[in-house]
């Protein structure tokens, strides 16, 4: 449901911090949705990341936490602080990994996989120091619990697009804790057992190049749809092109060139005349069906913004300031650039800003200048990392508000604290000005 109200003038932006008492009525569901799955992205390689991070995080606790009579058996073989030590070095970077997850925007991902394999160096390290020179009982597999997931962390070099520091990783962790587990076992290293660790290495690099492929996979196809939506805009541009390019040709071979052909010494038939008015007006013609007057009064401005508002079906409330008795005509291209934009910038909250977001329309019709915002509270983007396929933002908005003179749009947004779109028309920047005659 719609909600309008009407503001003095000078008010309506200070309207705009009025969103954060919006009240809501979302279903429980897509709440709880969004706080278990996390964010929406808008790639299909962030997608990727999200959740592949988020498995390697959750494998990383656990391990831990299944190996625990495990890690309970061997405490003999180490120093009392190491155990515990070596769950947390592991545990605290994967705890790490996962909370980022949930972040509007997971970065820094680089940094995450080397904190996660950094800690099981460490710990695996810290093993060597902690060891008291005693062996395992006989009939003991394991004396180092980290040897049964040494390449995990690598996981997400992989992921990040490292995938040569990833194999290293993977490679160097698992010789190194196998060093370990030998000398747990036996007091001393014996080269045949490295062969089992080319078993542990074949299987963990699998898993990588899995990840690795579905990453490159992921960012292809964001190139690709990409690509396919730059494409057919510049394709449906031409084509619009090309077809009012045909209309006006042949509108003056049939009619233009007719009649100029068709003029003779003397004054002009009535016939030749009205044939002339007729091609003129053709020449001036739109083709929108529900065309505009060419000039539009302030009342009139509004009750378009409201019909507007109500077609796009998104519900947001409205602050419109109308200044009173304004002289103020508005150009009809100048208020279908502002009602198209403001539309588009609804509909962009409606599909971006998260299923529990408040919207707010906030218009300020003056005398000297006039104001369309849309404000809303959502899960908000990065402005530096809007992808190409988002041509709301750029043919939608800006260009559309860049087409008309005096028009310009502004977009505000940042991950986690919602997005607003503001879109001004100064009349002081057209040649001539719309004004009701006295």
């Amino acid at each position: 449901m719609t909600e309008t109200r009407q503001t003095r003038p000078g008010e309506a932006v200070a309207a705009a911090a009025t969103i954060a008492t919006t009240p809501r009525h979302q279903a429980w569901w897509p709440a709880w949705r969004r706080r278990l799955i996390g964010p929406a992205d808008d790639s299909d390689l962030a997608r990727i990341r999200r959740f592949g991070a988020r498995f390697v995080g959750a494998g990383l606790l656990i391990f831990p936490a299944a190996l625990t009579p495990l890690i309970a058996s061997q405490v003999e073989v180490t120093a009392a602080w190491w155990p515990p030590a070596s769950v947390l070095l592991v545990a605290l970077p994967a705890v790490l990994v996962i909370v980022a997850t949930y972040r509007p925007r997971l970065t820094h991902l680089t940094m995450l996989a080397t904190a996660c394999s950094g800690g099981l160096l460490l710990a695996t390290a810290l093993w060597f120091a902690a060891w008291s020179g005693d062996v395992a009982a006989d009939g003991t597999t394991w004396s180092v619990w980290l040897v049964q997931f040494p390449g995990v962390p690598g996981l997400l070099f992989g992921l990040s697009g490292h995938p040569r520091v990833a194999l290293a990783y993977i490679v160097g962790a698992t010789i190194l804790t196998q060093t370990a587990n030998q000398l747990g076992l036996t007091g001393q290293i014996r080269a045949e057992l490295y062969l089992g660790s080319l078993l542990t290495i074949a299987l963990t690099v699998v898993f990588l190049a899995v990840a690795v492929v579905t990453a490159r996979t992921a960012q292809l196809l964001d190139d690709t749809r990409a690509s396919a939506i730059e494409s057919a805009a510049a394709s449906s541009a031409a084509a619009a092109e090309e077809a009012e390019r045909a209309r006006f040709a042949a509108l003056i071979h049939d009619k233009v060139i007719a009649i100029l052909l068709a003029i003779d010494v003397g004054r002009p038939s009535g016939r030749l005349v009205a044939q002339a008015v007729s091609a003129v007006q053709e020449l001036d013609r739109r083709d929108d069906d529900d065309a505009m007057p060419r000039t539009l009064d302030t009342d009139e401005f509004a009750r378009r913004i409201r019909m507007a508002i109500r077609s796009t079906g998104v519900a947001v409330e409205q602050e419109l300031s109308i200044a009173s008795g304004s002289a103020l005509r508005y150009p009809a291209e100048v208020a279908a650039a502002m009602i198209d934009a403001m539309a588009e910038a609804i509909r962009n909250q409606a599909r971006h800003a998260g299923d529990d977001a408040s919207g707010l329309v906030v218009g300020d019709l003056g005398e000297t200048s006039t104001m369309l915002a849309v404000v809303d509270d959502g899960c908000g983007f990065d402005e530096t990392e809007v992808r190409p396929e988002r041509l709301g933002l750029t043919f939608g908005i800006r260009r559309r508000m860049a087409s008309v003179p005096g028009g310009s749009a502004v977009v505000h947004s940042t991950p986690g604290h919602g997005t607003t779109v503001v879109l001004r028309w100064d009349p002081t920047n057209r040649p001539h000005l719309h004004r009701r005659r006295s």
